[in-house]
């Protein structure tokens, strides 16, 4: 029986969502890439603890205030493995030059990499839907 134990309890494990409190999220502006019509900025996670992560488990969702309201949402993830001590970055963009950003945890979903405007209306996606024609030759 305990055969059967172990790797049960290994696929649990694999699928459970990171221990926030021992990661560290922060969001800033990369000025060297942003401009006058877009906001670049880099988002950072930092483990704090003692276990090694993939990044592709560590979804965030970075938002761009104006007013403290929130106008556009991105969502995204990490690439390689957070190990121990260790951290990621990456870089998000938004549709407009804000100045003021947060960024949370977010739940694992299949949209990585989504915008979403304040409005709540979805902007353009990078996947074409499973309807759409492929595009003729050029």
């Amino acid at each position: 029986m305990r055969f059967f134990a172990f790797p049960i309890l290994a696929l649990v494990s694999l699928s459970s969502e990171p221990p926030w409190s021992d990661l560290t999220l922060a969001i800033e502006l990369e000025a060297g890439y942003s401009s006058d019509r877009v906001a670049v900025c880099r988002v950072r996670v930092v483990n704090h603890g003692s276990h090694t992560w993939p990044g592709r488990s560590l979804h965030f969702e970075a938002r761009a205030l104006d007013g403290g309201v929130v106008v556009e949402r991105v969502r995204g993830r990490f690439g390689l493995s957070l190990p121990p001590g260790g951290t990621l970055e990456t870089l998000v963009g938004f549709s407009a030059p804000y100045t003021r950003f947060e960024v949370a945890p977010a739940a694992a979903s299949d949209g990585g990499g989504t915008r979403k405007r304040g409005s709540g209306k979805s902007g353009k996606s990078s996947q074409r839907s499973k309807s759409s024609k492929p595009r003729p030759p050029k």
